[in-house]
């Protein structure tokens, strides 16, 4: 998991990677609006999501194994949402309306969802970390806030092997063999787990605190002109958002 993480970052090989930092990182919460914003009730709207998730992973191109896993885990997600139908006020009955009716909301959830993911994967894959700090300080974003987002992404992959550690050490004293141990083991997971991320989270602010992390002015940064890879990714973006706007303004009363 951690080395899946660390080279998750700048491991995209497509065109998107010809633009500058800002451009790929503006570019693709564009691409991830799109999703958010189109109507998942219509043919449209769940087209125009879809095809704004495909049209920037194809832009992004990260490797096979990282689609493949996020698609995984968005399926595991927000798949279970449609086990809810029976417990929606509008349940569906036997006719066919009801059951179209019903399954709009779990719909639009697994749509946006899955597309936000998928998006948020190809952006991540187009952006290494010097490109994001790039990104961030180039664009009008204040500095404690992309401080903040910086130590969130160096710090993940360490969070998730702490988890990952204790989550071995559970399954060696017995929390993968059921019975009373397997209780008691996750019945210790608040007391066990949580410290372990807050002292590590407190050592992460105490050292940024320590060499005044959010005080330091960034370095110097390289010149960089807008090309026509710039132009043409930020157009991109723009289309599929205003016609995720168009169809959602449609489908308002």
């Amino acid at each position: 998991m951690r080395a899946f993480l660390h080279d998750l970052w700048g491991c995209g090989r497509g065109p998107a990677r010809r633009a500058a930092p800002p451009t790929r990182l503006v570019a693709g919460a564009a691409f991830f609006a799109a999703c958010v914003v189109s109507p998942g009730a219509t043919l449209a709207g769940s087209l125009c999501a879809a095809a704004a998730a495909v049209a920037w992973l194809r832009l992004c191109r990260p490797p096979a194994r990282v689609v493949r896993a996020f698609l995984l885990l968005g399926l595991a997600v927000f798949l279970p949402y449609f086990l809810l139908l029976p417990l929606l006020p509008d349940a569906p009955h036997a006719s066919l309306e009801s059951w179209r009716r019903a399954l709009v909301v779990p719909w639009t959830v697994l749509l946006r969802g899955l597309g936000g993911m998928l998006v948020a994967a190809g952006t991540v894959a187009a952006l290494g970390a010097g490109d994001l700090r790039e990104a961030l300080v180039r664009l009008p974003v204040p500095g404690v806030v992309s401080a903040i987002l910086l130590q969130i992404v160096h710090q993940t992959a360490t969070l998730f092997y702490e988890t990952r550690r204790i989550a071995a050490a559970m399954a060696v004293r017995g929390a993968s063999s059921g019975g009373v141990a397997a209780w008691r083991v996750l019945c210790a997971l608040p007391r066990v787990w949580l410290p372990r991320v807050v002292a590590r989270a407190e050592r992460v602010g105490a050292a940024m605190e320590l060499r005044g992390y959010a005080d330091v002015p960034p370095g110097p940064l390289r010149t960089v002109t807008a090309g026509r890879a710039d132009f043409a990714l930020l157009s991109a973006a723009a289309v599929v958002l205003a016609a995720a706007i168009a169809l959602r303004a449609l489908e308002a009363p």
